[in-house]
């Protein structure tokens, strides 16, 4: 009768020790591939880096932008930007200029 107590504690402590490795083995995995795990974050940091780098472009082009709607400001008129945007809108060229069409 001692033996079979002898087995069961030994097959429970086997049995806990691997309950215990299985549940330290499935958190860990999950921490490294999880979907907030390492690789998770790694992809989420170069995604907010491209993000960033995108955003910095906008800025820049809005800057720009801005740069010609202040230009076309009724206070201070550029005569070439006003110039250069009438002969754009009306279709306009004068005899001394050269045209080069993009395709």
């Amino acid at each position: 009768m001692i033996v079979r107590t002898k087995w069961r504690i030994v097959v429970a402590q086997v049995a806990l020790w691997l309950v215990a490795a299985g549940a330290v083995t499935y958190f860990s995995q999950q921490a490294y591939v999880g979907d907030h795990g390492l690789v998770a974050s790694r992809a989420m940091e170069a995604e907010i880096a491209q993000l960033q780098a995108r955003l910095d472009a906008v800025k820049v082009e809005r800057a720009a932008v801005e740069h010609r709607i202040d230009l076309l400001s009724t206070e201070r008129i550029d005569p070439d930007l006003l110039d250069e945007q009438a002969r754009s809108d009306l279709g306009w060229i004068s005899p001394n200029e050269r045209v080069l069409q993009r395709e």
